[in-house]
């Protein structure tokens, strides 16, 4: 190989590596995000400020999950590292929003735990795939639990302009469908688990 190609070869790799940096950061972007949105959420108390701000970054952080994939899969930079990283900052983004948003009434408390709780059992799922030599990036179940949990973000944040026109009754309508989308969407993921897990012990008879 000539010195020139090496050098070319030496300042892709870097490109690359630098490319691949980016784009974990903007992932990891939602975490900060998030933190920032809870603060603003539980202590500023202008109500119109408050609002903008909450929900210009609840936009941001939703734009960062939309794009980060597609901008890795443009520069063929995807891998199972960024596959594991990308659900791991959407669920620990989302559950700080949602407990401030729960601590602030906007939704039921029991809906973060809800998402606690159904995060930790796909968690322990992908450890299993993983192990199995499985792919552990999103399941369809998950894009779609990501999808209303993002609208459902932006709902709860406008309840209190709708809920004195249509009820209340909005508010439990929007968290139980949450908690119902939230839990189902554990199930394809704990399936393929239980598969991978008993496909590979399965003892061949002789």
């Amino acid at each position: 190989m000539s010195d020139k190609t090496k050098t070319i070869t030496e300042r892709e790799i870097k490109k690359r590596k630098t490319s691949f940096i980016i784009i974990q950061s903007i992932t990891l972007l939602r975490i900060p995000l998030s933190i920032l949105f809870a603060i603003i959420l539980l202590t500023l108390t202008h109500q119109q400020t408050r609002f903008m701000l909450t929900l210009s970054i609840l936009l941001l952080i939703e734009a960062t999950d939309l794009f980060d994939g597609p901008i890795a899969r443009h520069f063929n930079l995807s891998s199972e590292y960024g596959a594991t990283l990308d659900p791991y900052a959407d669920s620990i983004s989302r559950i700080i929003m949602y407990f401030s948003m729960a601590i602030s009434g906007l939704v039921l408390l029991v809906l973060p735990l809800c998402m606690a709780l159904r995060d930790i059992t796909v968690a322990y799922s992908r450890i299993i795939l993983a192990k199995k030599g499985h792919s552990v990036s999103a399941k369809k179940s998950g894009k779609i639990k990501a999808t209303f949990q993002a609208v459902g973000g932006i709902a709860a944040l406008f309840g209190p302009l709708y809920w004195g026109h249509i009820g209340k009754w909005s508010f439990y309508f929007l968290s139980w469908i949450l908690i119902i989308v939230t839990l189902l969407s554990a199930v394809e993921y704990v399936a393929s688990a239980v598969k991978a897990f008993v496909k590979k012990n399965e003892k061949p008879i002789k």
